[in-house]
């Protein structure tokens, strides 16, 4: 069976028709999958170390990291005696709300930023790290020397775009919706062309799935 290990990146995207690979902006009009959900909270639930950005806190008000849904009691105990995850939020500082649910739930906060950022002032329980500079890159390495084997990658395509051409990304869990085509508004970023996002990795797993939000493909790609 394949350990997952190193820098997992997990995603959920829409195959244009040009064949870029578009995220999805996550609200009302967004498809939905059970499976798309069970790949994010797994992801979570194996990881030493989740790595988000503070934009992402700002879209989604309400976004949580405790493993939720089918299968949650399963993906707890996998972790056995291991404490949860850390969190770590890539911020310049700006728009941080403490707040947030994000800073209150199963996995352990920490604020990543650079030396000279100003932040509001950190609750006890939430750790600060200070790093040369707002690097992705960075904070990945930064985990990996503090002893995290297996890093979740949760981030925009601005984050994650640069670590898939620069071949930093070991396993890309990929969950397309392959519906004709989406609502308005659902759009997002474009993570690259699929032709170039696969050529770097190669297929380990592909289910196809048919839900009630329309059909999806679900895949892992490893390095």
């Amino acid at each position: 069976m394949l350990e997952l290990r190193g820098l997992i990146h997990v995603t959920a995207v829409w195959p244009r028709p040009d064949g870029v690979l578009t995220t999805l902006r996550i609200g009302p009009d967004t498809p939905r999958s059970p499976h798309d959900f069970f790949a994010l909270n797994f992801a979570r639930a194996i990881a030493d170390a989740i790595v988000v950005t503070g934009k992402v806190l700002r879209e989604e008000p309400e976004l949580e990291y405790t493993p939720a849904g089918e299968g949650r009691e399963a993906l707890l105990a996998m972790r056995g005696d291991r404490p949860p995850p850390e969190l770590c939020v890539l911020t310049s500082g700006r728009g941080l709300d403490f707040a947030h649910p994000a800073f209150h739930g199963w996995a352990r906060p920490v604020v990543v930023t650079s030396k000279g950022a100003q932040l509001p002032p950190a609750p006890e329980h939430v750790a600060v790290r200070r790093l040369a500079s707002l690097s992705a890159l960075e904070l990945v390495r930064d985990c990996q020397r503090r002893g995290s084997a297996r890093v979740s990658l949760e981030a925009g395509p601005s984050t994650t775009v640069p670590l898939h051409e620069d071949r930093h990304i070991d396993a890309l869990m990929l969950c397309s919706f392959l519906g004709e085509s989406l609502p308005p508004g659902v759009e997002g970023g474009g993570l690259g062309r699929s032709i170039d996002v696969r050529r770097r990795l190669r297929l380990e797993f592909r289910r196809d799935v048919s839900e009630p939000s329309g059909p999806w493909s679900f895949e892992l790609l490893v390095r």
